[in-house]
């Protein structure tokens, strides 16, 4: 059997992007594990999501983008890119406001000829697995010296993210709106029928298809009668389950990101902050941290003495994170010298 690629010595100049995009996903997966020292590839470790190289830095040589995952209960959460110098490999962590951050997309934003790379942030999660995650697009570009935040320099394409998610978020409101509808319409009763236990104490056969009479008693065809009551309607599902929660928080986070308006979604925050789900009080915290007005902060403070301690805790988080969640992200850097790369990588 033949050796597998050495990524670490391969060429990776832009004429080579379709060869190295045809690597199979198991090599890729093996040579970022060698990076970063571990030889044996465990199938809990973690697998390889989404890989590209791409010409991230407008220059001869291509860039590795990985979307990956550490073999926990969140999939496919971590974004790295990876350059390879003259003395070693450059890898750069993407960093996450939130529990997780996914890779998005790349492309050429502006049609400048350079590459973007888009990273959906996590910006309002609670503890809950059935609650939905509310993220936004984050723009990174090479700097020069390293890969930045430049989602400032790019609000056309927020403005067009707005326009797609008002578009959604119309469109599950309306979902709702036929759904409560039909919930409402009256409906033929459904009934819950027992046999009426036999004179001697003795119970009936089972009744045969029955018609009901007069008020919740039936008779099957030989005169065995049944005590019926309606039966409960079904319980309509959560409103949350159609995503409006996360559909209105990300529409009003991109509308205070272009500065439509700065308090943008206080309403629903505060809706959600009074709610008896303890899931919506949680919820509210990070939308009120991001906010940040003196009223939003009011609300935080109030929830961070919640009865419902993921609540108070969240809130309290939320708090420490009060200014932190409009500042530009940092990507962290580390050189990985060729000479550190583990045995099955060479």
């Amino acid at each position: 059997m033949a050796a597998p690629p050495d990524l670490a010595s391969a060429d990776w100049s832009v004429k080579q992007a379709e060869t190295l995009n045809g690597e199979p996903k198991q090599i890729v997966w093996r040579f970022i594990n060698a990076l970063w020292g571990i030889d044996d590839v465990q199938p809990n470790m973690g697998k390889l999501c989404y890989f590209r190289f791409v010409n991230l830095r407008d220059s001869v040589e291509l860039s590795l983008v990985t979307s990956y995952d550490a073999g926990g209960m969140a999939d496919c959460n971590w974004v790295d890119v990876f350059d390879k110098v003259p003395h070693g490999i450059e890898d750069y962590k993407f960093p996450s406001q939130g529990p997780a951050a996914y890779s998005d997309d790349i492309k050429d934003i502006n049609s400048s000829g350079s590459y973007e790379l888009i990273v959906d942030e996590v910006f309002d999660s609670v503890s809950s697995p059935d609650h939905c995650i509310a993220t936004w697009p984050v723009i990174y570009a090479w700097t020069g010296s390293g890969y930045g935040d430049v989602s400032s320099n790019f609000k056309h394409y927020y403005e067009q993210q707005l326009a797609v998610l008002q578009k959604r978020n119309a469109a599950a409101e309306a979902e709702k709106q036929r759904a409560q509808i039909a919930a409402s319409a009256p409906a033929a009763p459904v009934w819950n029928c027992r046999p009426q236990a036999a004179s001697g104490g003795e119970s009936p056969a089972p009744a045969a298809p029955e018609t009901r009479i007069g008020a919740g008693v039936s008779f099957d065809g030989v005169g065995v009668a049944s005590i019926c009551s309606p039966a409960p309607p079904p319980a309509m599902p959560e409103p949350d389950r159609l995503g409006l929660d996360c559909d209105k928080a990300e529409v009003a986070k991109l509308e205070r990101f272009i500065g439509v308006s700065r308090d943008a979604g206080m309403s629903d925050a505060i809706k959600w902050a009074n709610s008896e789900n303890p899931h919506d009080r949680e919820f509210a915290a990070d939308v009120l941290a991001d906010i940040g007005t003196p009223q939003a902060i009011e609300y935080l403070k109030t929830l961070s003495h919640d009865s419902n301690r993921a609540v108070a805790v969240n809130a309290k988080s939320s708090m420490q994170q009060l200014g932190k969640l409009s500042n530009p992200l940092t990507v962290t850097e580390q050189t990985i010298p060729f000479g550190a790369l583990a045995p099955s990588s060479k």
